[in-house]
């Protein structure tokens, strides 16, 4: 992957730059802005720079729906298709992940379903991976295929069709984009990865919302980005809907202790001014999955919409995720991995954490 570097005066220079060299399929990587010397620091707008480069050849990408003897058992699964997988940005490089440990017995002796112990070393909780044994059980009834690749590509089928999949945004009306989590889990930066996208990569106008809670909104970062692209960003909530005349809008809301019971009921107070806002619950992925269902539960009282995770690029086993699609009623939409704007920022897919946790 072959990194270009793009030195741009305003968010259009940098699309149309981008465009103009690499195409319109051109992944940016990350953005900074560039120190103004002297007195002309006074006078002269800042400049930015933004790394892109041209997307793989699709020839050379992971086929997930092969029978490639490298993931083996995984290739004979239905491809799930990904509502405008596109307009996101793909993975610019794959965290270092472990494979998972142990192997199935092969033996024709024992006809049982063994898959259930490869799921729990995955990160799979015993309840989860007994879901995934049942369905098997119930399709397929009592006894394992005797060829451990089948057992294995039926597993995959298994969770595919478990998976939920979040539904559509109707990008046509006002309803923000509101994040909201505990504190320190990576709300403004997935804020600014997707804003980042949405400018430069589709070309689309946003606003944001930098706005207070219990306590103050010190996230001085999403504001400087929001500069750098020349995004329209505001510190007061705008109830007039002809003040609201982007393509899409962000709320970013500072965390809440998700174990003070009061602070999570303010927040709930607080969405209700927002047009009925799409919530985006944000987790740290690298966290216990005790302690992720804890919080899912915490603020389930909101109108939450999905689930978005971060964090990844600290956390080996993302076969955990699956106890946050099979234990509770969300959707995963978006996993976030490493702190570079925009980075690692894709749709969530069972396609995504099975191949990250089988890795070729």
């Amino acid at each position: 992957m072959q990194l270009i570097p793009f030195i741009a005066e305003s968010a259009a220079d940098a699309v149309t730059q981008i465009r103009t060299r690499l195409g319109p399929d051109a992944v940016v990587v990350n953005i900074r802005p560039l120190p103004v010397k002297g007195m002309s620091r006074l006078w002269r707008k800042p400049r930015f720079e933004v790394l892109a480069h041209q997307p793989e050849p699709v020839e050379d990408r992971l086929d997930l729906t092969s029978d490639d003897p490298a993931i083996p058992g995984f290739g004979d699964a239905p491809s799930v298709p990904l509502p405008g997988a596109g307009r996101y940005l793909a993975p610019t490089g794959k965290p270092r992940m472990e494979t998972v440990g142990g192997t199935l017995n092969s033996g024709t002796e024992d006809a049982r379903w063994r898959v259930g112990g490869v799921l729990e070393r995955a990160g799979f909780l015993p309840l989860s991976a007994q879901r995934v044994v049942d369905q098997l059980r119930s399709r397929h009834g009592e006894s394992a295929p005797r060829a451990v690749s089948e057992e294995l590509g039926l597993a995959r089928r298994a969770l595919s069709e478990l998976w939920r999949q979040p539904p559509p945004f109707l990008e046509d009306t006002l309803r923000p984009h509101v994040l909201i989590g505990p504190a320190g889990v990576g709300k403004t930066t997935v804020l600014c990865k997707w804003l980042a996208h949405t400018v430069l990569v589709e070309g689309r106008s946003a606003q944001v919302w930098r706005l207070d809670g219990a306590t103050a909104n010190a996230a001085e970062s999403l504001s400087i980005y929001c500069e750098i692209l020349g995004v329209p960003i505001q510190r007061g909530w705008q109830t007039s809907p002809d003040s609201i005349s982007s393509d899409i809008r962000f709320i970013d809301l500072p965390g809440v202790d998700w174990r003070d019971l009061a602070a999570v009921r303010g927040l709930g107070n607080q969405l209700k001014q927002y047009l009925s806002p799409h919530v985006h619950l944000v987790l740290n992925g690298a966290y216990d999955t005790s302690l992720l269902l804890a919080q899912v539960r915490a603020f389930s009282a909101l109108p939450i919409s999905d689930l978005v995770i971060t964090h990844l690029d600290e956390e080996s086993r993302w076969g955990k995720l699956w106890n946050l699609v099979l234990g509770t009623n969300y959707s995963v939409r978006f996993l976030s991995a490493g702190q570079n704007i925009p980075g690692d920022f894709m749709v969530a897919s069972p396609e995504t954490l099975l191949t990250r946790q089988f890795p070729a």
